[in-house]
């Protein structure tokens, strides 16, 4: 039995906003990886989200850091309840799926 998954109204909508913003940024961007990152700032450590933007065979795409940001504001005023700092993402732009790429962590290992 074939099990696709099917958008609802709400999530089509979504996903058409996403490919068409995230385009407006990188318009060859194919896929978005977000990844919190600890680092030591100049007042001490921090997190920042490293995104990775690509295109379809999945290869980085020159950009510079103002059109990462842009692209990590689009998800995250499209995907307002997803934990950037803490989980890693994926985008897809071509399905329009956000996929959490973190594994879930024990409730007795936190």
């Amino acid at each position: 039995m074939n099990r696709t998954r099917h958008h609802s109204a709400a999530e089509a909508v979504r996903a058409v906003m996403a490919a068409r913003d995230l385009r407006r940024v990188a318009p060859d961007v194919d896929s978005v990886t977000t990844t919190p990152v600890y680092i030591d700032g100049d007042h001490g450590p921090r997190m920042v989200v490293h995104v990775h933007l690509a295109d379809v065979l999945r290869l980085p795409l020159a950009v510079d850091a103002d059109t990462h940001r842009a692209a990590l504001a689009v998800l995250r005023r499209i995907y307002p309840r997803a934990q950037w700092s803490s989980n890693e993402y994926r985008y897809d732009v071509r399905p329009g799926r956000l996929l959490r790429l973190s594994p879930d962590v024990p409730a007795d290992a936190q």
